[in-house]
């Protein structure tokens, strides 16, 4: 009895921490073979880099049990037919990922792709999923091979692919415009959010590869600290030098026992004054529309030279207050 309670425990302790095995039965082979386009790119990102997009087709009728990136691998084979250069899985967006669908590789300049080589895309099934995994192999022709060499030109070449696919899949998905992978700007069409979300998985990095299919784009800004100094300031200072108007200003310093203008001054802000209480007096007493008036001839005073650009700072300083105690009320 002992033994047989013994022999029931461990069977249950095996059942319990036993990890789980999914198993799928026999895939069926895709009802016909399926096609692609293959299309290769250079100095996308680096000199000497290349991208194998595959735009292609695995027909099913109806969906298997095991999605795309569980049943098939992609491989791209060397002109040897053995040795594997690189492979991917793709992205299951859209029926479990058959039908029409994009996948890629992206190969660093240290990869040391050979441009223009007869390498072989390869699609194998999984040995998991089918009893006899299928095969399908499609040479890389020359053709297949962008002839752009610049990198602004071999990412204007590969967002207009990129838009004529997603145009394509639009129809073969049969979406409609709300879900469409587009999206039209004022600028140019660009990918939509459903577009992103399916192309940024199915092209890695893509926004980096190729920035101008996206609605909004980084760049790296340059930025030139701006020069400042007082040129300008200058420029009024010695506007009247050798003139009477200077020889009158030298003179109202001399006057003033000061290094500046004080009685020019002196004439301006009374001027400003005068303006103030003329435009109160023309407006039935209102002092907004004095301090207006009165800020136009302060300023044209600054501007010709009739006293220092620190003296005008200060009267817009008193003319800001002013106008924030207008505008909060404080002063009706």
């Amino acid at each position: 009895m002992k033994r047989l309670l013994l022999a029931v425990l461990l069977s249950i302790t095996v059942l319990v921490i036993s990890p789980a095995t999914v198993c799928f039965a026999d895939q069926a082979d895709p009802d016909s073979t399926p096609t692609v386009e293959i299309d290769m790119y250079r100095n996308l990102l680096e000199t000497g880099d290349v991208l194998c997009l595959i735009y292609t087709n695995i027909p099913y009728a109806a969906a298997p049990d095991a999605n795309v990136e569980e049943a098939f691998i992609w491989r791209l084979i060397d002109t040897d037919n053995v040795t594997e250069l690189g492979s991917t899985i793709g992205y299951a967006y859209n029926d479990d990922g058959y039908g029409y669908n994009v996948f890629s590789m992206y190969f660093s300049a240290a990869d040391a792709l050979v441009w223009e080589s007869d390498y072989i895309v390869r699609l194998s099934g999984n040995p998991a999923i089918f009893v006899t995994p299928p095969e399908y192999n499609w040479a890389v022709d020359v053709s297949d091979y962008s002839s752009l060499i610049a990198s602004a030109d071999v990412r204007a070449a590969l967002a207009a692919r990129i838009l004529l696919i997603s145009t394509d899949i639009d129809k073969r998905w049969g979406l409609g415009a709300a879900f469409s992978l587009l999206l039209e700007t004022e600028t140019g069409t660009v990918l939509s959010v459903y577009g992103e979300a399916f192309l940024r998985g199915a092209i890695y990095g893509l926004q980096a590869l190729c920035p101008t299919i996206f609605r909004f784009s980084v760049g790296n800004i340059e930025v030139t600290d701006r020069t400042w100094s007082d040129e300008y300031a200058e420029n009024l200072t010695g506007m009247y030098a050798g003139t009477w108007v200077q020889t009158a200003k030298d003179a109202g310093a001399t006057l003033a026992g000061t290094s500046y203008d004080w009685m020019t001054i002196l004439l301006i802000v009374g001027m400003g004054i005068a303006a103030i209480f003329a435009g109160m007096s023309l407006s039935g007493g209102d002092a907004w529309a004095g301090m207006v008036d009165g800020g136009i001839v302060l300023l044209g005073g600054a501007r010709l030279a009739f006293f220092d650009q620190a003296f005008m700072g200060l009267i817009v300083a008193l003319c800001w207050m002013y106008i924030s105690a207008k505008i909060w009320g404080f002063i009706r």
